[in-house]
């Protein structure tokens, strides 16, 4: 496993996790930019998995910063929480942290560890 991906088992089934990150995402102030449904996407090539949801979203406030500093990080945004059906009535949840993912490039810290401190919140619902 990648170091910088964290992942959590949620005692709760696919639907209702996916509704519930979901909400968390919109009420911890992202915008919620795309859903892919993977499940879907290769059930028409022929291809047989889980339910898996992959939920794209960022803050706009953090443009700005990124774009004085280091335009390049935008190749590892937006963020990105993937919700899988462990199919034994659990779900997984996981993401990238974006300390991880954004720490060499030329941002500030503080934005940082404010996204990761805002990601926690999201993940541990």
């Amino acid at each position: 496993m990648k170091s910088s991906v964290i992942q959590r088992k949620v005692n709760n089934n696919f639907l209702d996790t996916y509704k519930s990150v979901k909400r968390s995402i919109e009420r911890n102030g992202f915008l919620l930019l795309h859903e892919i449904d993977t499940q879907k996407i290769v059930s028409e090539h022929g291809v047989v998995i889980p339910k898996l949801i992959q939920l794209l979203f960022f803050d706009p406030k953090y443009v700005s910063q990124i774009m004085k500093k280091d335009p390049l990080a935008f190749n590892d945004i937006p963020l990105k929480i993937v919700v899988r059906d462990l199919e034994d009535g659990t779900t997984e949840v996981s993401f990238q942290n974006p300390i991880g993912n954004l720490i060499d490039y030329d941002v500030e810290s503080e934005m940082l560890i404010e996204l990761e401190l805002r990601l926690d919140e999201i993940f541990y619902l």
